[in-house]
């Protein structure tokens, strides 16, 4: 993978039989030289150890998880959630003809369209969404065969904002897309609600993914008070 022009990859999972020494040096004989693992997670520190080196694990804060409780973005209850409530309940009372429907066979075109407009305003300024875009069309041609599952919101009859994921336990899902039409006031705070409240009912937490270093992307993450962080790490292989 790339990010910033950097090439690393992420961590290795294997099996009981795994020979991470060898897996090492034929990526560092692919590469020429000294390569970075990143995504590391705490569980797999020691399963990593034996590639450390002179190196250290370094703390990848730009990469760690939000993770939130579901009853808490789905109720927003309590003083600390009052600026959120009051975005969602703005976003209510001016659009009092909204309606939230589940993601299905019967809207995937919508929501994809809605999801490559939105990306395409944006193409100019990060050229790489066009992967995103890439992304968005695989999952919504494969939606349920992945075992996604979301929810969308209409105003005015048009599809202007979505949100999918997928669970990843009996008790844990992971958020990993959403999109709102940022013209409508409140429709993002409208949308992780709706999305937390009838999606995810089942769920005990919602995995809502990184911030990727972005100053207000982390600042609406922290926002929602997080009950706790995926700390992720890196780890240069010499």
């Amino acid at each position: 993978m790339e990010l910033e022009g950097e090439s690393y990859y992420l961590q290795p999972f294997g099996g009981k039989d795994e020979d991470l020494p060898l897996l090492a040096k034929e990526i560092k004989e692919a590469e020429g030289g000294p390569f970075a693992f990143r995504g590391i997670y705490e569980c797999s520190l020691d399963r990593l150890s034996c590639l450390k080196g002179d190196e250290e694990f370094t703390e990848n804060r730009d990469s760690w998880d939000y993770v939130y409780l579901q009853e808490d973005l789905a109720t927003l209850r309590g003083r600390r959630y009052h600026g959120q409530k009051n975005h969602y309940n703005t976003f209510k009372r001016e659009n009092q003809d909204y309606v939230f429907e589940m993601i299905n066979p019967e809207n995937f075109a919508e929501c994809l369209y809605f999801g490559e407009e939105w990306c395409k305003v944006r193409m100019d300024t990060d050229p790489s969404i066009f992967w995103e875009i890439r992304a968005l069309q695989e999952a919504f041609v494969n939606f349920e065969a992945l075992g996604l599952r979301g929810g969308a919101i209409r105003v005015n009859g048009k599809i202007e904002a979505f949100g999918f994921g997928k669970a990843i336990n009996g008790e844990v899902c992971d958020e990993n897309v959403e999109k709102a039409n940022p013209e409508i006031r409140g429709l993002y705070a409208a949308i992780q609600t709706e999305c937390a409240k009838y999606v995810w009912p089942d769920m005990k937490y919602i995995n809502r993914e990184e911030d990727i270093g972005l100053e207000g992307l982390r600042k609406a993450k922290e926002a929602l008070h997080p009950a706790f962080m995926v700390k992720k790490y890196s780890l240069l292989v010499k």
